[in-house]
């Protein structure tokens, strides 16, 4: 029998433009990239949904420490840092104060971390099929954001209930409880971009996992998670406090408490809106183009 023809690398393009075919290990243009992310959407909210159904189903409890765990956060923190280490009278509603930046910054700690590890714990997937490996650090954040909504009904249900222990003043309901809802969302899309950002990165180095979590506790210091980051202004100087307010956090917590709260030391600005959207574009942006300019590496160390 006669050998197979060899194609030519003309013929051998001309089949693979025919039938959609790509070659192995090989980045796809940004746009496609898009387009192809965008078409597995639904293999993204799948996978978001079913590891945020499986994370608690090997306890008793299940489903319910969706709702027990933020609640016993918001216990242990307010022990701690609204009784034993009171943040000054400068809050007036402390329980709030600290339940919802704690909240908050979990949230964005939770997945970012996941983020970063996400290529690593998924090598079997990513070797075994061929889809955008942008999937699945954006269904790691997606994950963390179904978890939250309990948190949220936690969050917004102490800030309300607040009023009734010594020493807070009520929060009254408000057209401004639904602010948080954009708010929450901008800090979803820059917790996304950081995500993919640290996802790439830890593909190659490994080790920084283990650095991630005190970077990330000296982070929600300076943020003002548990107390507002001006009580810091005589200690560090006008400059180190601008800079400590208007870093991405300190602008995303402060636009989750203007929206639930009505503190002095958090207040409701046009300006803290439009930080938190360029925060938010910049970082999804950066992100998105950083990972995907390594998508041919990944699976492959």
């Amino acid at each position: 029998a006669a050998p197979p023809q060899q194609l030519t690398s003309d013929q051998a393009a001309e089949l693979a433009a025919k039938y959609g075919l790509r070659g192995m290990g090989v980045r796809p243009p940004l746009k496609k990239y898009v387009h192809a992310l965008n078409k597995r959407r639904d293999l993204i909210w799948e996978l978001a949904d079913s590891s945020a159904y499986a994370r608690n189903q090997g306890s008793y409890l299940g489903q319910a420490w969706s709702v027990l765990d933020p609640l016993l956060l918001a216990v242990f923190y307010v022990l701690v840092f609204g009784v034993l280490f009171r943040p000054g009278d400068s809050i007036h509603n402390v329980v709030g104060f600290i339940t919802v930046g704690i909240f908050s910054y979990t949230f964005f700690q939770n997945a970012v971390l996941g983020g970063a590890g996400s290529i690593l714990g998924q090598q079997d997937l990513i070797r075994s099929h061929q889809f955008p490996r942008a999937v699945v650090p954006i269904s790691i954040v997606i994950t963390e954001a179904i978890r939250f909504v309990p948190s949220m009904l936690v969050m917004v249900f102490v800030t309300w209930f607040a009023r009734f222990l010594p020493g807070m003043e009520p929060v009254p309901l408000s057209w401004r409880w639904l602010l948080a809802i954009p708010a929450f969302l901008l800090l979803a899309i820059f917790s996304t971009g950081m995500a993919m950002l640290f996802a790439r990165i830890c593909s190659r180095a490994p080790d920084l996992r283990s650095v991630l979590p005190f970077f990330f506790s000296l982070l929600m210091i300076a943020s003002g998670a548990m107390f507002p980051v001006s009580q810091w202004a005589n200690a560090f100087g006008r400059t180190i406090l601008m800079i400590l307010q208007w870093q991405p956090m300190g602008v995303y917590l402060n636009l989750m408490r203007s929206s639930l709260l009505r503190e002095e030391v958090a207040p409701l600005t046009w300006q803290m809106w439009v930080a938190g959207v360029i925060w938010a574009l910049l970082a999804g942006v950066i992100g998105f183009v950083y990972f995907w300019w390594a998508e041919a590496s990944y699976g492959r160390e």
